[in-house]
């Protein structure tokens, strides 16, 4: 346990920090890029103009904004779609009327059924 809660002496830790933080020459000659002769500097106004417009934020769009590109993906999602043609419509709404008057009439049934069999029992 009390090797646990020994510290370092502040000397050890420098000396890690310090082998951590110092580069070689060599390290640090590989790192240098050559900048080539034909390559233009940037003039102080330039620079200056640059550290402007980086100052300016740019604000998200406005609500309208939004909502025009909203509808525009709409619109090309809408284009994707395969639309059924009208024999198809026609073909499952007669399915759907069809099972709707089968599940009132199953319904009605066990509703009758079920009226029968309390009055029977309260009778």
């Amino acid at each position: 346990m009390s090797r646990l809660l020994k510290k370092k002496p502040d000397s050890e830790k420098k000396k890690k920090r310090a082998d951590s933080e110092s580069l070689t020459d060599s390290e640090v000659n590989s790192t240098i890029v050559p900048i080539a002769k034909s390559a233009t500097v940037a003039s102080p106004m330039k620079l200056k103009q640059e550290k402007n417009l980086a100052d300016i934020k740019i604000g998200e769009p406005n609500f309208i904004q939004k909502a025009i590109d909203f509808l525009r993906e709409v619109k090309v999602e809408l284009k994707k779609v395969t639309w059924p043609t009208r024999k198809q419509i026609t073909g499952t709404t007669i399915v759907v009327i069809i099972f709707i008057f089968v599940v009132a009439a199953f319904l009605g049934l066990f509703d009758f059924g079920l009226a029968k069999l309390v009055q029977v029992i309260l009778t």
